[in-house]
């Protein structure tokens, strides 16, 4: 249920104000903090827009002009202009009566900065909306909860109690909240005979008189300097005669800048700006956007967040064809509808009885946003079964409109790029699977070789370990072209290992074929209790493989390479294992030892490619492992792997 029923559109900003926000965005790069200057100083602006985009927590520290400034920026200069054109302006020229709630804002915050009050902001709110919030004809002369309109502003109740209280005595200002007596200290200053007020506001501010008096000079030389606002092209504009709904011109130009502020948006920044514009508009809860499907039903166009209402909707599987649903009647005849619960129970449709029990309301009205391809409607919520006047009917099919059309094009767009990958990705399989096809054949012809030799020489045992070896890496090789037409997916691999078993598993297996053969020696270290490292084996056992294989190249016989397990090192606030490769070789060429992570030329010709190092740092990159190396001609070369511990529950 709504908290209160103010529409940020039935307010009217001051009309030099809007006409100077309308000419700085006119530049080709508007100036935010200026346009964030001007929103400030107008009561009704600084007020719909924080209705429109609530504070956040501890927002207001960072000054108002800031958080009017992020909300202005959000809205963007269509919407904004939109906003502005749509409601018109009220007055012919400057009114020295619209000084006044300035005058009293500024005064507010002086007096708050000098008090001590720790929210100076809020004070000057409370005296720029003091006169605001307490008039009338808001929503037919209703007026709104103060407390839970300053609420919906992400304001404390403190300000809406300063705005709702006024000719309170002395005595009641003193026991209640300091920012009260601020308030009615401001709103003295304010007056016409202010000067006859300054020993009270002395009294309520708790200043001295001579204080106060330079405070009220310094306010008032800053709204005699509004003046100083950027030159509108012309005089302010006067509100026109007729109503939006019925002035033709004006409603083009609104139906423009809103297409214009949603257009090449994905889904979420078009909620996200839906949300902001719809109170804005007079919209008081979001509304549900629907649009038909393919099968003939009635989904939400926004992609819905689960337990929505949204969601909801869309479990209902409501058709267009359904004969009882206005809503599906409001799409088919692209005539408005309405739905209000009646006491005697669901009435002829259950769908729309549920629906509008989920939106929190009486009932809904149902306004179709039809386009030539698809239906399309949008459910407004609706406390009671009053039908939508024309200009209210009209402005929010022109918001929501504006919306639907570019949800409806980011969806197909989104569709016909899910279909060409579906295409793409069909065509990168058959192509792969006669890679795959094609080699196989030469594996499995080595695959047997390698099988022949180690049968016709079984009693040289040096042989049968590089056959294996040899047979290992060849399944490995086919594994690899088997699994490269599947796009990639979560293995049952196990996300951690223990590096020692590990090192030790291929010193058995690689230790000969690679060092020992070779006239290397290869040495392993490794502390006791070590943790499991947070990372597949079949990933660690990639990168140490193609650390092993460098080393085994670089290495001359005679040389030594030592593998060593640090347990608990501490890297940038993380816990990790460290495993360091330590050599004497010769150390990295010049022209690698720069970046030698880095893919680039190898200097070991055949066939290699030079891009060992860097498959492993991306690799390791993926486990949020890191790879660091330290050469020197002629001294060696060191590489230092910090893999993250294995977080336990």
């Amino acid at each position: 249920m709504p908290t209160h029923s103010f529409s940020a559109f039935e307010l009217q900003p001051l009309p030099d104000g809007a006409s100077a926000i309308l000419h700085v965005l006119a530049a080709q790069a508007p100036d935010w903090s200026e346009i964030a200057r001007i929103a400030a100083r107008d009561p009704a602006l600084s007020l719909g827009l924080l209705v429109a985009d609530p504070l956040a927590p501890g927002e207001l520290e960072k000054g108002l002009g800031d958080a009017f400034q992020r909300r202005l920026e959000r809205i963007g200069p269509d919407l904004l202009r939109a906003w502005l054109l749509a409601i018109g302006h009220v007055g012919d020229a400057h009114d020295a009566q619209v000084d006044k709630p300035l005058l009293r804002a500024e005064c507010a915050r002086r007096l708050a900065v000098e008090a001590g009050y720790p929210r100076p902001d809020e004070a000057y709110l409370a005296g720029l909306w003091r006169d605001l919030v307490r008039s009338t004809g808001w929503n037919g002369g209703v007026r709104p909860p103060i407390t839970a309109l300053v609420a919906a502003c992400g304001l404390p109740p403190s300000l809406a109690d300063a705005l709702e209280t006024g000719g309170l005595t002395d005595e009641r200002l003193a026991a209640a909240h300091p920012l009260l007596a601020l308030t009615e200290a401001a709103d003295r200053l304010a007056t016409t005979d202010w000067q006859q007020q300054v020993e009270r506001a002395a009294r309520l501010s708790k200043l001295g008189a001579s204080t106060v008096l330079r405070l009220r000079d310094e306010a008032g030389r800053i709204v005699s300097a509004r003046s100083g606002l950027p030159p509108a092209p012309s005089a302010p504009l006067a509100r026109p005669a007729l109503r939006l709904a019925e002035d033709p011109y004006r409603c083009a130009g609104v139906l423009g800048l809103l297409t214009a502020a949603f257009v090449d948006l994905d889904g979420s920044a078009i909620g996200e700006r839906l949300a902001i514009a719809g109170p804005l508009f007079g919209l008081h809860t979001p509304s549900v956007l629907l649009g038909s499907s393919e099968d003939g039903r009635l989904e939400p166009l926004l992609d819905p967040e689960p337990d929505s209402v949204g969601n909801l909707i869309a479990e209902l599987r409501l058709r267009v064809d359904d004969e009882a649903s206005c809503i599906a009647l409001s799409a088919r005849s692209q005539h408005p509808t309405s739905f209000y619960v009646e006491s005697g129970g669901p009435g002829r449709s259950m769908a729309d009885w549920q629906i509008a029990r989920w939106l929190g309301h009486e009932g809904f009205h149902v306004l179709p946003l039809s386009s030539a391809e698809e239906l399309a409607v949008a459910l407004v919520g609706a406390a009671s079964a009053q039908a939508l006047d024309s200009e209210r009917s009209w402005r929010y099919a022109a918001l929501l409109g504006a919306a639907a059309r570019a949800l409806r094009t980011y969806n197909r767009q989104r569709n016909e790029i899910a279909a060409r990958e579906t295409v793409l990705r069909q065509r990168f399989r058959d192509h792969v699977r006669k890679i795959v096809h094609e080699a196989t054949n030469p594996l499995a012809v080595l695959k047997s070789r390698t099988g022949m030799l180690a049968q016709e020489r079984e009693d040289d045992m040096l042989l049968q370990d590089e056959m294996s070896l040899l047979g290992t890496e060849l399944d490995r090789i086919d594994a690899l072209l088997r699994g490269a037409a599947n796009l990639p997916v979560e293995t049952g691999d196990a996300r951690h290992c223990h590096v020692p078993e590990l090192l030790l598993d291929m010193r058995v297996l690689y230790g000969d074929a690679l060092f020992a053969s070779r006239g290397i020696q290869l040495e392993l270290r490794t502390a006791r209790d070590v943790p499991p490292a947070a990372i597949p084996a079949s990933a660690l056992k990639q990168v140490l493989l193609n650390l092993f294989r460098n080393a085994s190249e670089a290495l001359q016989p005679g040389q030594r390479l030592v593998v060593s397990v640090f347990p608990q090192v501490n890297v940038d606030g993380r816990n990790c294992i460290e495993i360091r490769f330590v050599d004497n070789g010769p150390g990295l060429p010049p022209e690698r030892a720069q970046d030698p992570l880095a893919a680039g030329p190898s200097t070991k010709g055949g066939g290699h490619q030079g891009l060992g190092l860097s498959v492993v740092r991306e690799l390791l990159a993926q486990w949020d492992a890191t790879l660091l190396c330290r050469t020197q001609k002629g001294a060696g070369t060191s590489f230092q792997i910090f893999i993250p511990l294995e977080q336990r529950a």
